[in-house]
């Protein structure tokens, strides 16, 4: 593998493992890479891009101990393919209780948390939206904040389109069919 930036290019190194990253083909070929994991445990598995989720319901110490295997299964599947898992970037979120038992994976005992981020959305382990709703409020009002120091001398259309695009985006739900976002409905 080399890289080539401006018509220069990098010396070459070989790669024995894993997807490049920074390429065009890249995602497609790590989807490509991990598409068999699921296949290696018993509990459910959800992909997205290079995040992995691993769930089970725990209702005893044998379910616990599934668990437990599958996150053994998943070492053993990662070594197969030589790729590794960031344990330290591992948690384990219990809805509704507190985890009677720990989990390890790759010998890391791995920290239990009451919220945890999964594509955009805080879940937390009440299964109550307020820690998400005050994360995105908190961005909300910091961009606020930084349109009304940086914009102030800038036309309303120009503000508007920043507003909708920095603020809108992020806070209120597209109606793809009216091609309107929830400002323009409320009139403001």
């Amino acid at each position: 593998m080399r890289t080539i930036v401006e018509g220069e290019s990098s010396g070459e190194t070989t790669v024995d493992s894993g997807v490049p990253q920074g390429t065009v083909l890249g995602p497609i070929l790590f989807l490509c890479h991990i598409n068999d994991l699921p296949d290696s445990v018993t509990s459910s598995v959800r992909l997205f891009a290079d995040d992995c989720l691993l769930y089970r319901t725990i209702k005893n110490s044998q379910d616990q101990q599934k668990l437990q295997t599958d996150l053994e299964q998943l070492e053993i599947w990662a070594d197969k393919w030589g790729m590794r898992f960031n344990a330290k970037k591992c948690y384990v979120l219990s809805i509704n209780k507190k985890a009677d038992k720990f989990y390890t994976l790759n010998k890391h005992i791995l920290q239990e948390v009451q919220v945890n981020p999964y594509l955009g959305l805080q879940i937390s382990n009440d299964l109550k939206w307020s820690f998400h709703i005050n994360n995105i409020s908190k961005k909300a009002n910091a961009t606020l904040g930084f349109l009304r120091r940086n914009l102030r001398n800038v036309p309303e259309a120009c503000r508007k389109v920043a507003y909708i695009s920095l603020n809108v985006s992020k806070t209120e739900a597209y109606d793809s069919s009216r091609k309107t976002t929830g400002v323009e409905k409320q009139g403001r």
